[in-house]
């Protein structure tokens, strides 16, 4: 009996992860979770959702492509502007194309989609709250006084995925305000990346106390990491500003460690790399992950304030969503094992 392999929708391209793999064609992954065990992976095998990025219309029918060819569209034009950034041609034309896939690699991840639904959950839950205070909500049974505090709000996926567009939106019209650079590793140890590789921050704040993407852009400076293979970094900066992109060459040890030690804290899930020789320093960064941090305050005229902020630290549990929609994503084709990763030699 034939059966269809269920949709592998990748949130990280195997045109990306190309650029990070070994002579093999082989990246070694490290899961924040369990960082002391990497494994090799061919990029295909990797960062990937099943029907991630599936879509339902307003009659429930499910499209499983719509997305993806979007994103095909801009992923295409990829490798010929590594190529391209690695002779350090003039890239004055191709800026549009560049600034599309760093917004797109920036919202199409789990690390933007988990917070983005974890923030909807919570405004959900701050409205309940207030219906509730104004006596709009069934009373709640005797015995659970605390009980509109503790109940869990999911959130559609679909959500999720309607805030990438207008994400999307606002990553392009802040990548344009920058000047970009790219840095040419000319030492020995390679550049990582991860399963969140638009990384951006106050430059002006000390390490330990930065905010992942936490920038005030009418008053302070930006500064933006972006892996693009093991050998070149895209940095971009609020200033100076530049017509073009320009190249410098790095060899200095501590700033390449420098470069991976905050790709490795932008990560969400999972680092990239094309050997194991940097495992300690992803040991090391690899109990915090860039989450929301959801408060919610009293309104000085009553009820309730939600907010939300990036902080690095664990990464929550997520509601499981089990509607309709996502009880037919699961449904629709027999689960196919995912590929069984290498053990490392």
């Amino acid at each position: 009996m034939f059966h269809l392999m269920p949709k592998r929708h990748h949130y990280v391209p195997v045109t990306y992860l190309k650029n990070f793999c070994d002579a093999a064609g082989q990246l070694q992954v490290f899961r924040k979770d369990d960082p002391a065990r990497p494994f090799r992976q061919r990029p295909e095998s990797t960062g990937f959702e099943r029907y991630y990025y599936s879509q339902f219309d307003d009659e429930g029918m499910r499209d499983d492509d719509r997305l993806e060819a979007i994103f095909s569209e801009i992923e295409t034009k990829w490798p010929t502007i590594v190529t391209a950034l690695a002779n350090r041609e003039a890239m004055f034309e191709a800026a549009p194309h560049i600034i599309a896939f760093l917004g797109l690699m920036r919202v199409r991840v789990p690390a933007f989609r988990d917070p983005a639904e974890l923030y909807l959950g919570h405004s959900v839950h701050t409205q309940a709250l207030l219906m509730h205070a104004a006596g709009k909500l069934p009373p709640l049974p005797e015995g659970f006084p605390d009980l509109m505090e503790k109940i869990q709000v999911t959130i559609d996926p679909q959500k999720s995925l309607e805030m990438m567009a207008h994400a999307l939106n606002d990553m392009g019209k802040l990548f344009a305000t920058l000047s970009f650079d790219v840095l040419h590793n000319a030492s020995d140890h390679a550049f990582l990346t991860s399963d969140n590789p638009v990384i951006y921050y106050d430059p002006r704040v000390p390490t330990p106390a930065m905010r992942p993407y936490n920038i005030a852009q009418d008053a302070g400076r930006i500064e933006l990491l972006f892996p693009v293979t093991t050998r070149m970094v895209l940095r971009g900066r609020s200033r100076p500003r530049r017509p073009d992109i320009g190249h410098r060459t790095i060899t200095n040890r501590k700033a390449i460690a420098r470069i991976n030690r905050l790709i490795c804290r932008f990560g969400y899930h999972t680092i990239f790399a094309s050997d194991t020789r940097e495992a300690s320093l992803i040991a090391g960064t690899a109990a915090l992950s860039p989450v929301a941090q959801l408060d919610r305050v009293p309104a000085p005229e009553g009820g309730y304030y939600a907010f939300g902020q990036f902080i690095f630290g664990p990464r929550p549990d997520k509601p499981k969503w089990n509607g309709p929609r996502e009880r037919d994503r699961k449904s629709a084709s027999p689960e196919a094992p995912a590929d069984e990763p290498e053990a490392m030699p």
